[in-house]
């Protein structure tokens, strides 16, 4: 949900997560159970992870002259960030499985067409799609039965 202005001048709260989201301060619920780190989580979630260096390597980087591999490193954190708030976003209530698998389907079009450009948005891609002990599916069926809880 994308707020309006007065929404917004009105929110007497702006660190709630439908107004800002912190994601790693949400999945450490404030820091109340220790965070985990970004790669981390995209590991247990079946995504590649780093693609072509670490954050510690960007200032040699930069100082190299390397900006395209800093870019194509940020857009690679950018991408695992998507697919880990998406999921978020689906297991919190926040949206639907027809939202998430369709968000998913968008960003897997985009990383086809980008890909001859953009190396390293097909090697996330490939990295995602090969991924032979994927703790979680890249899509979410819907379920067609009941919870349990209305079963009974």
């Amino acid at each position: 949900m994308i707020p309006t202005l007065i929404e917004v001048a009105e929110c007497s709260a702006p660190n709630t997560p439908d107004w800002h989201c912190d994601l790693m301060e949400q999945l450490s619920d404030y820091k109340a159970c220790a965070a985990m780190k970004l790669e981390e989580m995209a590991l247990a979630l079946g995504l590649p992870g780093k693609i072509g260096g670490h954050g510690s390597e960007v200032e040699a980087m930069v100082r190299r002259g390397e900006l395209e591999k800093v870019r194509a490193y940020c857009e690679v954190d950018c991408l695992n960030l998507f697919v880990l708030y998406t999921r978020w976003a689906l297991l919190s209530g926040r949206g639907d499985v027809a939202s998430h698998d369709k968000s998913l389907e968008s960003l897997i079009g985009c990383l086809e067409r980008e890909s001859d450009a953009r190396r390293h948005f097909g090697e996330f891609l490939h990295g995602w799609r090969v991924t032979t002990d994927r703790p979680s599916p890249m899509f979410v069926a819907p379920s067609t039965e009941p919870p349990d809880s209305l079963a009974a």
